[in-house]
């Protein structure tokens, strides 16, 4: 039977299908609630507007399909499908071996932890998975430094006729001889080496701190001590602690990164709120959109034996996260949930996911050749007069005019130089004019660079036309003429009354030589360059603008008060408790209860008792 013959007896019903070229290898695996639907899009003009279709399409000679009562098992045979055949245009997880867990299992009389590479339904204790086998190793000697417990193979422990040198050397009690180890010290230890690796350091200290003053109360001297070094060594590690969650929940949380045609993305292994591991993947979108890459990765990832958590946290909204959940909660034999979080502390672990995601990928593709192809990208895309090796940008953050604040970020050779970075206070203006502010912002550093030679070849304004017209003019104002300057105007939504449509306009770059913008492509590196500078500027105007409405915001009467420091300050809160207490303090109060010198009590006295000061208060 041809193709179209095929295609026109499809059965509406759940199931694989496999697209093959005219050799008969598998270049395409997918799967469908209904077959029929799904794959006549493929063929159908503007029926599937992803960009591998039409790459795709013109290869397929044939199509195969394979009946699936549910679409759980769909999804659990195009997985194993795309891992038999690897596709062409199939987003394909390569690395999996990479990961590692830790097993412990307490049925054994005399158990102890081993590094296994897949996670089984045996009954056994799992904890990971590692990205790092050499980490996991880390953290074994770590714990056989602490604990004295048995570190040989089942098959070594059950031939032993004798104790090994770690016993003589006082580093193991020896529990491959009969009588040596006892038994209820031996799991107690083990008991303690489980909550170290569920995360529960904390917990633990505590704990150990109990036993160490049992055994010091009984003068067990030696035994506190040991006890006592064991904290101290646990305590060092939650110190090194990078990362802790609210949360206790055990939880994957994935972020991604993209830029052109590459795509990294991260997982955060986080168990009992504290992280326990990253892992990175790169992929190359030839063919596939973002949302496709990281679904299609997702699938696979909790396709292989491996622990699953009860909450995984995703950046976006995948096709098959309801058929992903009913599939780990079978196999994992506990309720999972797939997540995309909007709001709270989820979305906060995602973007901390993104941003490693972000730092691997540079780790990998940024190098200096790269960087010098984008900047001399962006040089012909704008025409710009020079090589933009040093860029200065600039933003405003305010609220109605009140505590502005500019910053400038300095950018070189497409990387960020935080020494460069400036901020300033609005001196000028009181009143929500963000071209004022800019102009104000500008002058004051291209004042004082034009003077001292101190220029880049890129100014760069986060904002639109107007913004720059600004720009422009205090470069005139100085004499700057060989510092070209651009805009770079946010994404926003616009609304056509007469077509009834809204419709979002892209960033785009202002440049003076043209009234119309510049427009790059979204996925360009050049236009991606720009976004992560001027979001960059963005974030640090914003956070200058928090610290200085916190300030205001804890910002006491009595800071205005000459001679009053912070010490006294808070010496005066102690013996009062309150302003308000230390305002209705008589003078005979202010120097017997707090303390304080005449003069000092004077102050604050009249401070808070004369009309002029009661208005500032």
């Amino acid at each position: 039977m041809d193709l179209a013959n095929k295609l026109e007896n499809l059965p509406e019903s759940t199931g694989v299908y496999m697209m093959k070229d005219s050799r008969s290898k598998v270049i395409y695996v997918g799967k469908a609630k209904n077959l029929r639907s799904r794959i006549k899009t493929y063929f159908q003009k503007g029926g599937d507007g992803r960009p591998l279709i039409g790459h795709l399409v013109r290869k397929v000679a044939d199509v195969n399909i394979v009946l699936t009562d549910t679409e759980k098992e769909a999804l659990i045979l195009e997985n194993n499908l795309i891992k038999q055949f690897k596709p062409r245009y199939n987003v394909l997880l390569r690395d999996d071996k990479t990961y590692v867990s830790i097993r412990l299992d307490m049925r054994k009389k005399y158990p102890h932890p081993q590094i296994v590479r897949e996670v089984k339904k045996d009954g056994a204790i799992y904890f990971g998975p590692f990205s790092s086998a050499r980490a996991v190793k880390e953290t074994l000697r770590f714990i056989y430094e602490l604990y004295p417990i048995r570190k040989c193979s089942e098959r070594m422990f059950r031939g032993r006729t004798r104790p090994c040198l770690y016993y003589q050397m006082g580093r193991c009690m020896g529990p491959c001889i009969d009588d040596l180890a006892d038994e209820k010290t031996y799991r107690a230890m083990i008991e303690e080496i489980i909550l170290f690796l569920k995360g529960r350091k904390q917990e633990l200290v505590e704990a150990l701190r109990e036993k160490m003053n049992r055994e010091a109360t009984e003068e067990r001297y030696e035994e506190a001590a040991e006890t006592r070094d064991r904290i101290r060594a646990i305590e060092q590690t939650i110190e090194g602690q990078k990362i802790h969650s609210m949360s206790f929940a055990d939880r994957d949380v994935f972020g991604y990164y993209r830029e052109g045609k590459e795509m990294e993305i991260q997982a955060m292994f986080i168990r009992k709120g504290n992280l326990e591991d990253l892992a990175g993947y790169c992929f190359t979108l030839e063919y596939n959109t973002p949302e496709e890459v990281f679904g299609a990765f997702l699938n696979q990832f909790y396709s292989h034996n491996r622990f699953i958590p009860k909450e995984i946290i995703i950046p976006i909204e995948t096709e098959d996260a309801p058929v992903l959940e009913e599939f780990l909660n079978e196999i994992s034999g506990h309720r999972v949930s797939v997540i995309c979080p909007q709001k709270g502390e989820k979305l906060r672990l995602v973007d901390l996911a993104r941003r490693n995601a972000e730092n691997a990928f540079r780790a990998k593709h940024v190098t200096p050749e790269r960087q010098k192809r984008i900047l001399s990208g962006l040089q012909r895309s704008l025409e710009l007069k020079n090589l933009p090796e040093r860029i200065e940008c600039f933003d405003i953050s305010n609220i109605g005019g009140k505590l502005a604040v500019g910053s400038m970020v300095t950018f070189e050779n497409g990387l960020p130089n935080k020494n460069r970075y400036r901020r300033y206070k609005v001196k000028t203006m009181d009143q929500s004019d963000d071209c004022a502010m800019m102009h104000e912002i500008l002058s004051r550093r291209y004042k004082k660079a034009a003077k001292e030679k101190d220029l880049p070849q890129l100014t760069m304004i986060d904002g639109g036309k107007g913004q720059l017209g600004v720009a422009v003019k205090v470069m005139n104002d100085f004499g700057i003429t060989d510092v070209d300057v651009i805009a770079l105007a946010k994404a926003r939504k616009k609304y056509n009354k007469d077509a009834n449509l809204e419709y979002e306009l892209q960033d785009r770059v202002y440049v003076p030589a043209s009234e119309e913008p510049v427009i790059l492509s979204p996925d360009s590196p050049e236009l991606l360059l720009l976004g992560r500078i001027r979001d960059e500027a963005h974030r640090f105007a914003v956070t200058y603008h928090k610290k200085l409405r916190q300030r205001m915001f804890y910002r006491s009467p009595l800071d205005a008060i000459p001679g009053i420091g912070p010490a006294r300050k808070t010496k005066l809160m102690k013996c009062f408790g309150s302003i308000q207490n230390i305002r209705e303090a008589s003078l005979n109060d202010l120097r017997e209860v707090a303390g304080l010198p005449a003069r000092q009590a004077e102050a604050i006295y009249n401070y808070f008792h004369t009309p002029a000061s009661e208005t500032k208060s």
